[in-house]
């Protein structure tokens, strides 16, 4: 008789994403996590749901806010208190939840997706051909980051030699997701990031009240729902927590899906004979590879899994890279393969929180892999060794090529 999860007691179970040997390739671990517990009980006290259609519907049907019922925060320190993302929208429920996701789908109109086709394109085919000229290039510098850097500089109003500062603080405030389970060290980086982030964008926010300009600060100061607008620290708040949540994970995007290619040269081959299939590629990059491995929920009432009974207030990490990967959903889920016929994921997660800027990423992606793919066309490739970077997200810090 298989032992229930009381019984087992709370357990890794071989999968702890805590540890730092686990971001080098965590998917053996995570897919025996899968297929050994459906529902594991973690030593922090949280339950991981690891199958496909198990995550989807604790998105879709379970009852779920994202804070506790005593209005705290499952991960988030008590020290992180400007910049915290606890008034960003995605962690937010109910009517406020809503009326700051309306004000923000007014500012992400179609005038600022063609300007990030138009910026992204233009950047893609300078940095490449600079590459080409010497022979390499780091993919992270002079691609994945270069690309979301400049351009949510661009889009938010920040000076170009503001974007070094700008990488730094937002590599340091993915770890406030989870902060509360993080190193002393990592808590003081990532609260001096919130605090200097906070700082810059209350001068950025009081100036464009005094003087609109056409980049997205101005336009949350334009968005108006009914009557509704935002104050200036609704503001502040939600710009960084764009920043940092869409800049690190299409960091992770372009850089995780560009080595896929790269480590899968057959399919890099596919891109550049068939490059119509550039849109189910970034899919499958987000399936296979995704810069967030899991995510949580707070169950406002018990939920069951199979033989397992979740209480109320419990906190669920869908583990979305688990998910991506399970063979009930995919034939050869660890295969790579861009001509994929059906490649859903769930690497923005789901239900009334589903990532609502996941259409930049995804243009910022096509223009990158799309260009790289084209313009290595007649080369070989060779990778040198990577690196991760210090964001919580799976991203990548270095990964050098070189052309032949």
């Amino acid at each position: 008789m298989r032992a229930t999860l009381r019984e087992l007691g709370p357990s890794w179970a071989g999968a702890d994403p805590f540890e730092p040997s686990f971001r080098d390739d965590p998917y053996p671990a995570l897919n025996q996590l899968r297929e050994g517990h459906p529902v594991n009980l973690t030593p922090v006290g949280t339950y991981r749901v690891t199958r496909f259609e198990d995550v989807k519907n604790v998105f879709k049907d379970a009852n779920t806010s994202m804070t506790l019922a005593n209005g705290e925060s499952p991960n988030f320190h008590p020290a992180d208190e400007r910049g915290s993302f606890r008034e960003f929208v995605l962690n937010l429920d109910d009517a406020e939840h809503l009326r700051l996701r309306k004000l923000l789908y007014k500012s992400f109109n179609n005038r600022v997706v063609r300007r990030v086709e138009a910026e992204a394109g233009n950047i893609v085919e300078n940095t490449l051909q600079n590459a080409l000229d010497q022979g390499g290039m780091d993919v992270i510098d002079d691609l994945a980051h270069l690309v979301p850097s400049q351009i949510v500089c661009r889009i938010m109003g920040v000076p170009d030699e503001d974007r070094e500062i700008f990488s730094q603080w937002t590599a340091a405030r993915t770890n406030a997701f989870f902060a509360k389970f993080l190193p002393d060290d990592v808590i003081a980086s990532l609260v001096r990031a919130g605090n200097e982030m906070a700082d810059y964008f209350d001068a950025v926010v009081k100036a464009r009240r005094r003087d609109l300009q056409d980049d997205f600060i101005s336009e949350l100061i334009r968005a108006e729902d009914e009557g509704d607008r935002m104050l200036d620290g609704e503001i502040v708040v939600q710009a960084i927590g764009i920043i940092v949540a869409g800049f690190e994970t299409t960091i992770g995007l372009i850089g995780n899906g560009t080595r896929a290619l790269i480590e899968h040269p057959g399919q890099l081959a596919l891109l550049r004979q068939r490059p119509a299939l550039i849109n189910n590629c970034i899919e499958e990059c987000l399936r296979y590879d995704a810069p967030i491995l899991f995510n949580w929920r707070i169950l406002r009432e018990p939920y069951r899994i199979g033989d397992v009974l979740m209480p109320a207030d419990a906190v669920v990490w869908p583990m979305l890279a688990c998910a991506n990967r399970d063979p009930r959903r995919f034939d050869d889920p660890d295969r790579f393969l861009i001509d994929r016929q059906d490649v859903a994921h769930q690497s923005f997660g789901g239900g009334s929180h589903f990532c609502l800027r996941n259409m930049l990423p995804k243009v910022e992606a096509r223009a990158a892999i799309a260009g790289f793919a084209a313009q290595t066309k007649q080369l070989r490739i060779e990778a040198g060794q990577t690196q991760w970077s210090p964001s919580f997200f799976r991203v990548l810090g270095s990964y050098p090529v070189t052309f032949k």
